[in-house]
């Protein structure tokens, strides 16, 4: 009994685990939303939509209030990892076999352009203490690299991305989640 107590106590008292950096996406339930802000006051809307043809679907809109403009669509397994997008145009890229953002260790990819154009992409995602933080090359070498601290449901709090072609740093921080 005693060796019971002491352990109900040590699991009581221990550091609590990380979270799982898979996205659970089917807890958002259609009409869910999730909002962030990048720096700068950029806004965009994550609006789920359900399934389709088994994968989960994301509208995204920029701006807020009633100046939202549809810029696209994800669609996600569901771990959470990208399989296709498509933009306001009706421009397909596809990610083969995912992009890989919500896998630990190294994972490779394909990106297929909508002309066509295939690049293949290579990631290395570590877990962290908040969440995750990878580092991802193409075929020029060091593409981004990045950050995301997680909420217990996989869901992005906030984080950054560097674009080592451009030099460009961007944070974002979720303002908002409405789960249905």
């Amino acid at each position: 009994m005693r060796a019971q107590i002491l352990a109900l106590l040590a699991g009581l008292t221990a550091t609590p685990l990380p979270a799982e950096i898979a996205w659970q996406t089917a807890r958002m339930a259609p009409g869910s939303l999730m909002v962030m802000e990048e720096e700068g006051g950029r806004f965009l809307s994550h609006v789920a939509r359900g399934r389709d043809a088994g994968l989960f679907r994301f509208d995204t809109y920029e701006g807020k209030g009633e100046t939202l403009v549809y810029v696209g669509s994800y669609f996600t397994n569901d771990r959470g990892e990208t399989v296709r997008g498509v933009s306001a145009e009706g421009q397909v890229t596809r990610y083969v076999p995912y992009r890989c953002a919500r896998t630990l260790g190294m994972c490779s990819y394909v990106i297929v352009h909508s002309d066509g154009f295939r690049e293949s992409r290579e990631r290395v995602t570590q877990e962290t203490a908040l969440g995750l933080a990878w580092k991802e090359w193409g075929l020029d070498g060091l593409v981004a690299t990045g950050a995301l601290e997680l909420d217990r449901f996989g869901v992005a709090r906030k984080g950054w991305r560097k674009d080592h072609r451009s030099g460009k740093k961007t944070r974002s921080r979720r303002i908002l989640i409405a789960l249905r």
